[in-house]
């Protein structure tokens, strides 16, 4: 019988603090960006001669953060293939310390540029080292609700984030913005601590020859009194072994060598779809540009941080609800709701926009409505089960190098939007939606022809889904193109109780 130990939970939990950590940085500058105390010392005019300046400097510094960011996520595949799964954490948490510092202390615009790209770094290699590394102690039957706690760990982050910029609004001077930024130091310091305690992946250490540390770190994070002869983590560890020995049997490949696979290729593809759609939502321009989206809906600054920080608040128990559902619904149902659902908001909110922006009318709270109605589906359908998703879909020799590229989708198309966001909203206004309803229209077709389901397999015998050579004669075979396939309420929906014919190695 498969569970959740109380061990394997609390790893989860504490690598949950770099996911924390990942949606505090990305959300903080944005509460900074309403504070008139920043662009006074800056120098920056807002409204008057200077405002276009201004709004680039505002891209630049948003820029800055994810061009840091695809330098570490470059990074983090050697890193953890070459120093095991947790050193990319600790990396990060030195560069993501390092930099939320100099962003606190920063005294002009070029320091403040050079201090995002710092802590952009950090992020880069934490954003794709989390979910990786909790999908490789998560058991199967849980692995969307565990690696989904990363969503909802991100989204606290965020909710965390905007409520610090509420609390120093009224702050006098300087404080007013760098308090929210020098309380961000805290997050690595405390996930640098918990990776001294945390264990290192049991795949990554049987895949790099410690077979034995391998056994027994399964065994503890699966440890159950019912089960006294270790037979769930001992059958986890003979599919482990078996499937590792088989893909090394084949000769390790470069990564330009896999993707002459199709197999391998696919999942590279739809990897990095999976996390540039999380972006084409639009809900990274919300959560950035909120000060500017919600005053031109007619909101006065202090109530734009409050609507700011309410919506957020959604954001992590969103993606908590994302969570739990991952496991009962399947990964490509979830991303198909959470597409259409987004899709819905976006049209609701533009023509409301249109109508009524700037106006303190109905209308302008029913486009808030709409808003809120994005992060609201984009969480519980979108964000968790693409993390998840792109998590698992890989094998575990160019399981580093494949989640890495497919965060290069979030990090890329981060960049396009923070860039063109400003001007963006200052020439076209409201029609600037109408782009992401396209990309949103883009990815439900995507997802419903593309996307495979990946549930309930243990992540060795997910390769199964793109065709490729598994171990065991039993395992349930679906195809491994399209995805589209329709599955009855009665037909193999439930993965969870599958049984595996592999012969126990231990």
């Amino acid at each position: 019988m498969e569970k959740k130990s109380r061990y394997n939970l609390l790893i989860v939990l504490a690598a949950c603090v770099g996911s924390f950590l990942y949606g505090n940085a990305i959300s903080i500058f944005a509460t900074v960006l309403g504070k008139a105390q920043f662009f006074t010392y800056m120098g920056l005019d807002v409204v008057g001669p200077g405002a276009d300046f201004a709004n680039s400097m505002i891209s630049v510094w948003n820029c800055m953060l994810y061009v840091g960011a695809v330098i570490g996520g470059i990074s983090y595949s050697f890193i953890s293939n070459r120093f095991g799964r947790k050193t990319p954490m600790v990396v990060g948490c030195v560069f993501s310390f390092i930099g939320s510092a100099l962003q606190a202390g920063c005294v002009n615009i070029a320091m403040c540029a050079v201090s995002r790209v710092i802590v952009g770094v950090g992020i880069g290699m934490l954003l794709p080292a989390i979910p990786l590394y909790q999908a490789e102690v998560a058991p199967p039957h849980s692995r969307g609700l565990l690696v989904g706690l990363h969503g909802a760990a991100l989204g606290f982050g965020n909710m965390f984030a905007q409520f610090m910029g509420c609390a120093f609004f009224y702050s006098g001077g300087q404080v007013a913005w760098r308090g929210p930024l020098a309380i961000q130091c805290l997050w690595p310091a405390i996930l640098f601590g918990l990776t001294l305690i945390m264990p290192e992946s049991p795949r990554w250490l049987y895949a790099n020859g410690h077979e034995e540390r391998a056994l027994t770190t399964l065994i503890k994070l699966h440890k159950d009194k019912n089960d006294p002869s270790d037979t769930f983590a001992r059958h986890e560890f003979s599919i482990i072994k078996a499937q590792t020995d088989l893909d090394m049997e084949k000769g390790m490949m470069t990564t330009w060598q896999a993707l002459k696979v199709p197999s391998i290729r696919k999942r590279f593809m739809l990897g990095f779809l999976a996390m540039m759609g999380t972006q084409c939502s639009g809900l990274l321009v919300l959560l950035t540009y909120s000060p500017t989206i919600y005053a031109g809906l007619g909101f006065s600054p202090f109530m734009t941080n409050i609507m700011a920080a309410i919506w957020s608040s959604f954001n992590g128990f969103g993606n908590l609800g994302g969570a739990i559902i991952a496991d009962r619904v399947g990964r490509r149902r979830q991303l198909m709701g959470g597409y259409i659902g987004v899709l819905v908001c976006l049209i609701g909110a533009t023509v409301l926009t249109k109508l009524y922006a700037g106006t303190e009318s109905a209308g302008s709270r029913a486009a808030v409505f709409f808003i809120f109605g994005i992060i609201v589906v984009y969480t519980m359908g979108i964000e968790a089960a693409s993390f998840v998703f792109t998590s698992e879909i890989f094998p575990t020799q160019l399981r580093a190098q494949g989640v890495a590229f497919g965060m290069q989708g979030l990090f890329l198309s981060s960049i396009l939007w923070t860039a063109v966001a400003a001007p963006a909203f200052k020439n076209i206004g409201w029609r600037f939606y109408i782009v992401f309803i396209a990309t949103d229209l883009m990815m439900i077709l995507a997802v419903f022809f593309l996307f495979p389901e990946t549930k309930g397999y243990t992540l060795e015998q997910l390769s199964t889904v793109f065709g490729d050579e598994v171990v065991g004669d039993d395992v349930d075979e679906r195809p491994a193109e399209g995805g589209t396939e329709k599955m009855g309420a009665g037909e193999k929906e439930d993965l969870t109780h599958i049984e595996y014919d592999v012969a126990h190695s231990t």
